[in-house]
């Protein structure tokens, strides 16, 4: 099915407007040089590309050694080694200094514009200007990599929060899984149903791990509010507002009003996983790209895997939305460069912008059992994306009816905070898991007392 994504298109957009506002008044990058060196194509290279499967990961390891091996072949000159090393913003730093990071891996949204301003990432916009895989890129998910109008990433993989739920939970408690409720309100009325006519779960968000304040922050995004504003070099934290304690009430009113947020308020995000997969959980939120990762690897049937727009509050502002970017490093040589975005363009961007290995990718994986044509936000321009969906349409086996409403959203996409996010969810876990636990949690005090500590961390620097 080909649904039409005029609506998230405008949410998309979105994006970029909102993206640009919470990076505004940035300090500009380290000045690079305007004239690239010239690049040799034919130069001898080795490049190192971080998050090789591990291995105990044996078919995925398989997989990505054959990728390597078939990239050789198409480019004899470049020779690739796959490390295991993955981005930790503690050890990324003395990695970069040391000359031990590789020559490209994935960064979270969250840290790209950070390592911009430091001079820790390539300058690659030269580099990408003649290649048309990298340009199909989703122009609307360009601000998180751009700078002063020059790049210094690719987006690879991108992602908008959404009300993940169990649709036979939801047909077993004589609810409608294909008429899910667009307000908190509704959310919580299906939670109080299908624990009363299930025993099951009916809301439930991860506490620990920096999980509950990811999506104690996605909850007030839904709310009307930001949890950060940047003026210029000022960087004021604003957790303590109505709609981050609206959030806390909703999580308050699941536990004690209807008795529906399970037995255990210390679950990490794996743990929800799980749990979901397993069907004891009826509702909870997660990021609109879990669909691989429950059927897969969670065992759950893919019919019961729902997936819905993120309810909003009155003043809702949207879905807080992330994602991954391929960076580059900026000691790398130029021709190395050149030699990661040629990988970049084939690991992770070439099914996107060419049948044959659309077909391919999607042949294996459906006669693999995996999933084809999961929800997803696209990376690439709409027409490039409604093309890819035409040539792998005889291997798509998911029901992607079961997804119009989130598919066809035109909820803007909120990015995440750019200012020390993983201190401020930090923060956050502690409250939602005093919510959960303690009927008579002061949220006001538990909001206050995190705002100041947050604060103080951003003023360090």
């Amino acid at each position: 099915m080909h649904t039409s994504a005029k609506k998230r298109a405008l949410g998309i957009a979105a994006f970029t407007a909102l993206a640009g506002l919470a990076l505004a008044g940035c300090s500009a990058p380290g000045s690079a040089d305007d004239t690239a060196a010239e690049v040799d194509p034919d130069a001898k290279v080795t490049i190192t590309v971080g998050e090789m499967p591990t291995a105990d990961q044996a078919a995925s390891l398989e997989t990505f050694n054959k990728r390597v091996a078939e990239f050789e072949e198409l480019y004899p000159n470049i020779t690739v080694k796959g490390e295991e090393t993955t981005y930790d913003p503690s050890t990324f730093n003395a990695q970069l200094v040391g000359g031990t990071a590789p020559t490209t891996l994935a960064i979270p949204f969250t840290d790209m514009q950070a390592l911009i301003e430091r001079g820790q990432a390539a300058d690659i916009t030269d580099l990408v200007a003649d290649s048309d895989v990298l340009s199909a890129v989703n122009p609307n998910l360009q601000a998180v990599v751009t700078k002063d109008d020059r790049q210094y990433g690719v987006v690879r993989q991108a992602y908008t929060m959404a009300l993940v739920y169990d649709r036979a939970l939801y047909k077993q408690a004589g609810l409608d899984p294909d008429a899910v409720p667009t307000d908190w309100e509704g959310i919580l009325e299906n939670a109080k149903t299908i624990t009363e006519k299930t025993g099951k779960t009916g809301f439930i968000i991860p506490t620990t791990g920096n999980q509950g304040g990811w999506l104690l922050t996605t909850m007030s995004y839904s709310n009307g509010s930001l949890v950060q504003k940047v003026d210029g070099k000022k960087t004021e934290v604003t957790i303590d507002t109505d709609a981050m304690k609206d959030s806390l009430q909703f999580l308050h009113d699941v536990r004690w009003e209807g008795n529906a947020a399970g037995a255990n308020f210390l679950l990490g995000g794996d743990d929800i996983r799980n749990e979901l997969g397993g069907g004891n959980i009826g509702q909870t939120i997660n990021g609109g790209t879990i669909y691989n990762d429950l059927v897969v690897n969670r065992g759950m049937d893919g019919e019961d895997v729902g997936i819905a727009p993120l309810p909003q509050g009155a003043d809702g502002l949207g879905a807080l939305g992330g994602g991954a970017i391929q960076w580059v490093n900026p000691k790398a040589s130029v021709n190395e460069q050149a030699a990661a975005l040629k990988w970049t363009e084939f690991y992770w961007l070439k099914k996107y912008t060419d049948k044959d290995a659309a077909v391919a990718a999607a042949e294996s994986s459906a006669a693999d059992g995996r999933p084809v044509g999961a929800p997803e936000l696209p990376i690439v321009d709409q027409k490039s994306y409604d093309t890819y969906l035409g040539w792998i349409e005889p291997y798509i086996n998911v029901n992607r009816d079961n997804y119009t409403a989130y598919l066809t959203s035109d909820l803007a996409v909120v990015p995440e905070p750019a200012i020390k996010a993983q201190e401020l969810y930090a923060a956050l876990d502690p409250i939602a898991q005093a919510v959960l636990t303690d009927k008579g949690a002061d949220i006001d005090k538990l909001l206050s007392d995190a705002q100041s500590a947050v604060q103080s961390l951003v003023d360090a620097g």
